[in-house]
């Protein structure tokens, strides 16, 4: 229904444009469609706040604009992406509902569309040193009904007035736009929830395991350092991370006899406690949120030489995260003190992931891991 109803809002826009402009509007759609494919590749809120006000001065070919979202913890419109403006003045500005031209937008819910503003009577109060120019658009973010934000353009590269046809294409930037940020809230609220449901599965491991306590914490800070050196993207590294804090979740399904047992492990219980990352994947596989984990999970026992466990895998048919994770992992458990054993020196564990590059780990995963722990 909301895609049908922007197609409506656009065809508006359209049968509203002399022909002489169409090709203008040809352009608005293929910067649309740019903008909603950048849109969805962003990982960090600020620069998609930023990505929304650049399509919409680009598109209306303006030198001045903002998005100002409603700050409710405050009760105030804030600046939090500009074009054209000062730091100073994006900092000091903010306004309540009702106040200013973009606070009676955000009140009212209807979109301001000036031609001049020294001519119009509405505004001579607002014609303050931060409007740059005489004519400008500001217009709503609504989410179902609610409003959201206001969204403002002015100080047009032509310094011609704005036209009302300027005014609608706004208006579906703005709904695009208003749409994104919702959908980016309500997918930040999931993964705060999911990192949540992480942070007490691996402390509920920490509490079955006190011999081993903080070994998953410090293999998931290791992962995502070394990872990022690796050239990982930003989500992707969040995404190691939190595999790699509940990497070994398959040994909550293993007996206290084994898991907790101060002495070496037989060849039958090696057996038994080898089978824990099939019964994490598992576990894991069963929710859509941590697919991306199953590669950590399910593989991070497996030996570069193709002699590693539950699979035999080899090389590169072993997922990269999950290589890094496997050197980590050996290496907190080489320095940390176990019933059953002492810890090695760092000098000792450096040496042992050294002996072990290209038959049980991946050499250059090594290489740049111990780069990364002589700093």
């Amino acid at each position: 229904m909301k895609k049908l109803n922007k197609v409506k809002k656009v065809k508006k826009v359209i049968s509203s444009t002399p022909a002489k402009q169409l090709g203008e509007l040809v352009k608005l759609v293929e910067n649309m469609h740019e903008y909603n494919v950048l849109s969805h590749n962003i990982s960090k809120t600020a620069q998609l706040y930023d990505l929304i006000v650049t399509e919409a001065t680009d598109i209306m070919d303006t030198r001045i604009g903002s998005l100002m979202l409603f700050n409710r913890a405050r009760c105030k419109l804030e600046i939090v992406a500009s074009r054209g403006l000062s730091r100073e003045v994006v900092k000091i500005t903010s306004l309540k509902p009702g106040e200013g031209i973009a606070g009676k937008v955000f009140e009212s819910g209807r979109s301001i569309f000036c031609e001049d503003i020294e001519k119009d009577t509405r505004f001579k109060k607002e014609s303050r040193i931060k409007y740059y120019s005489k004519s400008f658009v500001s217009v709503p973010l609504k989410v179902n009904g609610r409003i959201i934000g206001v969204l403002n353009v002015n100080n047009r590269k032509s310094r011609k007035p704005f036209t009302v046809e300027a005014l609608n294409i706004l208006n579906v930037i703005a709904d695009e736009a208003a749409m994104i940020i919702e959908n980016r809230h309500l997918l930040r609220s999931l993964e705060n929830a999911y990192v949540d449901t992480i942070a007490t599965l691996a402390k509920a491991l920490d509490e079955r395991m006190p011999a081993t306590k903080g070994h998953s914490s410090r293999v998931a800070d290791l992962s995502y350092r070394l990872a990022r050196r690796l050239g990982f993207r930003e989500d992707r590294l969040h995404s190691i991370r939190n595999a790699a804090l509940i990497h070994d979740i398959g040994k909550i399904s293993i007996p206290d006899e084994i898991l907790l047992k101060p002495a070496a492990l037989s060849a039958s219980e090696r057996k038994i406690i080898q089978k824990h990352p099939e019964k994490g994947s598992g576990v894991i596989s069963k929710s859509d949120y941590f697919k991306d984990f199953l590669p950590i999970i399910a593989f991070h026992h497996e030996w570069y030489n193709g002699k590693g466990y539950p699979l035999g895998l080899k090389g590169s048919q072993i997922p990269l995260s999950a290589r890094i994770v496997s050197v980590c992992d050996a290496w907190d458990a080489m320095i940390s003190k176990r019933p059953y054993r002492e810890p090695l020196s760092k000098r000792d564990a450096v040496k042992e992931i050294l002996r072990f590059a290209g038959s049980q780990f991946d050499p250059r995963v090594v290489k740049e891991f111990l780069k990364m722990s002589r700093r």
